[in-house]
């Protein structure tokens, strides 16, 4: 099988060196049967040694490798970078911290191949926690999640993306587990950029999907499959991350379908998060939300 168009495969990293090259390991040992040229783009906002790049590139010797240096932080800014950068024009973003089932590049090319239209298509993260009973009442009773798998909650929230596993076959969505999605370049090249989207970004990934989906389908194939060890290293602090979450997402509203209810609906969710957090005695977590509050 042959695919014309080049694929791009963007990892967005930062100072997690070893997590990056069990990235690049699992990428070497990809079984394609499409004849597709590939490279992989890896954009920076560490310091990756030129003596750890020529390892990567050995291991990856039978793709194209491109190395790019950020100055300015951030993921979103990152996935920006890629998107100017990337030959191909199908773009593939994953998490410097995921290690990819062995098929995994060609379950993606074969849904393209399928589905010529779409904007893009995702895979699952089969280490994802499974939600026990309690929690699945609790995250439906708060608005964390959407009784449609491939849809966001009322109020922007994607817990429903826990059930994805579970799927059989491959059906629609309107966002993408962020450590492993693929778009069609020319549904995202016009990305505008976004000032709350800083360093760590959180929620850059449903913002890309939203913005997508408006160009094409989205589709899930379960049979995508990585393992998403969410490596602590770089990221934001605790605090910072729940502080964001409460303001990302409220920024992000306008960009949901939901209506104008959803502006109430939203403290009722992070009226969840908060006992939630409360729960835990995460009380780092509790002043995060609190912060994130008191700002919007």
């Amino acid at each position: 099988m042959e695919l014309k168009n080049k694929f791009t495969i963007s990892i967005c990293t930062r100072n997690r060196e070893n997590d990056l090259k069990k990235c690049i390991e699992s990428i070497a040992k990809q079984e394609i049967k499409f004849k597709c040229k590939i490279e992989v783009l890896i954009v920076d906002d560490g310091e990756l040694s030129n003596e750890y790049m020529l390892d990567i590139k050995n291991i990856l010797n039978r793709f194209e490798v491109r190395y790019y240096k950020k100055e300015n932080l951030g993921l979103y800014l990152s996935r920006l970078k890629s998107i100017e950068l990337a030959k191909g024009d199908i773009i593939l973003f994953l998490d410097d911290d995921v290690v990819l089932e062995s098929d995994y590049i060609n379950n993606a090319l074969e849904v393209y191949e399928k589905h010529p239209c779409i904007a893009g298509v995702g895979g699952v993260d089969i280490i994802l926690p499974r939600y026990s009973i309690f929690r699945t009442i609790y995250t439906s009773l708060f608005l964390y999640r959407s009784y449609n798998i491939g849809k966001l909650s009322i109020t922007g929230l994607n817990s429903s993306m826990n059930q994805w596993i579970n799927q059989k076959t491959i059906f629609k969505t309107e966002y993408f587990n962020g450590c492993n999605m693929s778009f069609k370049k020319g549904a995202i090249k016009n990305l505008p950029a976004v000032e709350f989207f800083n360093n760590y970004s959180l929620g850059e990934d449903l913002f890309i999907s939203l913005y997508a989906n408006k160009n094409g389908k989205l589709l899930v194939n379960p049979n995508m499959k990585v393992k998403h060890f969410q490596t602590s290293i770089s990221r934001d602090k605790l605090e910072n991350i729940s502080k964001m979450k409460v303001i990302n997402h409220y920024k992000m509203l306008p960009y949901l379908k939901s209506g104008k209810m959803k502006y109430i609906l939203i403290y009722w969710t992070y009226l969840g998060m908060l006992l939630a957090s409360l729960l835990k005695r995460d009380f780092k977590e509790v002043s995060g939300y609190l912060q994130g509050l008191k700002s919007i």
